[in-house]
């Protein structure tokens, strides 16, 4: 059955989209929202504080935060990326006017016998949906074993704190504490303290710096073992721009994207339509539908259409169940019709000629002139028209 389209199109819109897309930052730039663009997602990580000298404290993690923003086309704004090792200001990756996450500050040292030093995590700030804290770097041991640095805070949470290191008992055989994890990516983790391998301080285990992105940077120890330096800060901008307006022809409604994955939706239950997943698609019953068009960085879903499956004509019913056979034709035109109706068959020419009328299902042609002609089915109900090629 012939399916007809009556079509109720809401809100589609068919003018030109600049695709979705993103970009990453890892050192200060701008960035220039894109035609078409008018909401900018933005997710932004702290530097890393560095490791003290001489059985300090580890650096601590950079903080995070995210956030979905209103933007204008063309719109240049400032991104500042944090740099390690510095001071939480310095360390501080922001994006001018939206958001930012501090850097971790640097581990220091503390008297014996106290174990301490560890830099405070960064703070994010201004995200509006997460705003995380970087982990603290974990305590050194003056003069012998250095603090890990903090993890640093992510997507998903707070940085950890770094581990503490143990106080020197006579024997120097320790690793150094260990680096914290981070609260997700793009956080890092934060490195291990450095220690020694042998029991009298002269094999250095070296501290580790902090992962990208954020993380602290273990302390040093006391003879020589240098700290690490914490991960720098990140800025990651991500857009989308989804082409979802819908077109129609007579038999199908099809999405104007192409370059996509697609899911067709039944709006009236708001139920997927298993095995649809075209750009294209012709409804079997009547209703309302929708598409979820997916570029590979966002999704999102089209206005419902209403579709309406109607019933065709008893002319249209005649014309796809009489077939004409061969077509082109050079001497016999056999008509094929369902059995037990009754129809009467007229050709003409196509200046309208009617050259016979009969009821006959096998008509000799080759006494016509090459060229197209028409065949005029017909019953007391209703008429359809065949073409059909002699050569």
């Amino acid at each position: 059955m012939k399916k007809l389209l009556l079509l109720l199109l809401l809100g589609v819109y068919t003018g030109i989209f600049a695709q979705s897309g993103s970009m990453e930052f890892t050192s200060s730039g701008t960035f220039t929202v894109p035609d078409g663009v008018t909401t900018i997602f933005i997710e932004v990580v702290g530097a890393g504080g560095s490791g003290g000298y001489n059985g300090t404290g580890g650096g601590g993690g950079g903080g995070y935060a995210s956030g979905n923003y209103s933007v204008t086309p063309g719109q240049v704004i400032a991104i500042a990326v944090g740099s390690p090792g510095v001071s939480p200001m310095v360390g501080t990756t922001s994006v001018e006017g939206f958001l930012s996450a501090s850097g971790g500050e640097n581990g220091v040292s503390v008297p014996n016998p106290e174990i301490g030093g560890g830099g405070d995590g960064g703070i994010g700030a201004g995200g509006n949906i997460v705003n995380h804290t970087g982990g603290n770097g974990g305590g050194g041991y003056y003069t012998y074993f250095g603090g890990g640095g903090g993890g640093a805070a992510g997507a998903v949470g707070d940085g950890a704190d770094g581990g503490n290191t143990i106080a020197w008992t006579g024997i120097c055989l320790t690793p150094g504490g260990d680096g914290g994890i981070s609260g997700g990516a793009p956080g890092g983790n934060g490195g291990k303290g450095a220690g020694f391998t042998d029991a009298f301080c002269n094999v250095t285990d070296p501290a580790a710096v902090g992962a990208n992105y954020g993380g602290g940077g273990g302390g040093g120890n006391g003879n020589g073992g240098a700290p690490a330096n914490g991960a720098g800060g990140y800025c990651f901008i991500s857009w989308c721009n989804i082409n979802v307006g819908i077109v129609a022809n007579e038999d199908v409604i099809a999405a104007e994207e192409t370059d996509a994955t697609f899911q067709w939706i039944n709006c009236d239950d708001n139920s997927i339509i298993e095995g649809e997943t075209g750009n294209a698609f012709i409804p079997e019953v009547s209703g309302n539908y929708a598409v979820i068009v997916n570029d590979g960085i966002c999704a999102d879903t089209s206005e419902c259409v209403a579709f309406t499956v109607i019933e065709q004509s008893i002319s249209d019913v005649i014309g796809q169940q009489i077939t004409i056979s061969p077509n082109p034709v050079h001497d016999v035109l056999h008509i094929i019709a369902p059995a037990g109706m009754d129809f009467t068959y007229a050709l003409f020419s196509t200046t309208g000629q009617c050259l016979w009328i009969s009821k006959d299902v096998q008509h000799p042609v080759s006494h016509l002139n090459n060229g197209i002609y028409l065949l005029r089915i017909s019953n007391e109900n209703a008429y359809a028209w065949k073409l059909f090629v002699k050569e």
